[in-house]
């Protein structure tokens, strides 16, 4: 199974939510501002990358976990990426995609938008890792249950 995060730029909340999914952001306290900014990839992503798949690793699971934007249409581009596959015959039960960005609070979307959008990068990116410590635990709880769902979806793949 891929477990793919998704959110507008693959810059902020999906990163975050990868990053808590593989424990490199503990799940059980805040983190730090400095944890949340030393993310190799927290406020990276160009607007060009938008819908680029990244590769953060591999669970507990052994899953592979992937962040990946997808603009201001991700119902739209969702729904084209699946029905592309399906086209080409592959196998889509094994994309388990999860929409971050409804799990972080107004800072960290004003701070995204100022600093990828806007290039305000100084005042952004703080702005941006400070909403993401505001209402943390709410991205916590969303990856616990994601990871809920993923073990309920592997057993029963596998006859569980």
């Amino acid at each position: 199974m891929h477990v793919i995060y998704y959110c507008y730029g693959s810059a902020h909340s999906s990163v975050a939510s990868a990053a808590i999914h593989l424990g490199r952001l503990p799940s059980d306290r805040v983190p730090t501002q400095e944890e949340v900014l030393r993310l190799t990839d927290f406020d990276q992503v160009e607007s060009w990358q938008i819908g680029t798949l990244f590769f953060k690793g591999h669970d507990e699971f052994d899953n592979p976990v992937y962040t990946l934007g997808l603009g201001p249409e991700q119902a739209v581009a969702k729904q084209a990426l699946l029905s592309f596959l399906d086209r080409l015959g592959l196998d889509t039960g094994n994309l388990f995609l999860n929409h971050a960005l409804p799990h972080i609070n107004r800072y960290a979307k004003a701070g995204g938008a100022l600093s990828r959008r806007y290039g305000l990068v100084k005042w952004g990116r703080p702005l941006s890792a400070y909403g993401i410590r505001r209402d943390y635990f709410k991205l916590v709880e969303f990856v616990q249950g994601v990871k809920v769902e993923e073990s309920r979806r592997m057993m029963h793949k596998h006859g569980g």
